[in-house]
């Protein structure tokens, strides 16, 4: 690999700890079962998910406090709105809104993601059904 060239989503997976890594692989696991046309590759040195043009969720596995993220965004094509109400109705209370159009999902561990398993793909099935290009309502 080239010192420019990025590292492909093996590689950035292949370099976490043993822990990180699991439970990065379920969730690209259970990102992967999603019936969507969902394209993958590297985003803030994390796996994230283009899907038509527009990076839909992407991976947060820096952060202050040391756990697995999903951040559910919009890209940078629709105006966001820190006070607005989030576009998505999470019954199931998994997500952690930053804006209308950006949220955060985080986990434990493993177990977590595991036992979150049927709502995450709830979520994230609603998620990527919001049309990213319309405006906020």
């Amino acid at each position: 690999m080239t010192p420019s060239a990025q590292p492909s989503v093996a590689e950035i997976v292949s370099a976490l700890d043993d822990v990180t890594r699991e439970q990065v692989q379920l969730l690209r696991d259970i990102i992967a079962s999603l019936d969507a046309d969902l394209t993958e590759h590297i985003k803030w040195n994390a796996p994230s998910y283009v899907l038509d043009g527009e990076d839909r969720i992407t991976m947060n596995l820096r952060n202050k406090e040391g756990r697995v993220k999903l951040v559910l965004h919009m890209g940078a094509t629709r105006p966001e709105s820190k006070k607005g109400a989030p576009v998505l109705a999470d019954d199931e209370g998994l997500v952690e809104w930053a804006s209308d159009i950006r949220g955060l999902i985080t986990f434990v561990d493993v177990d977590d993601i595991r036992a979150n398993q049927p709502a995450l793909l709830g979520v994230l099935t609603r998620w990527l059904a919001i049309d990213h290009r319309a405006p906020a309502a």
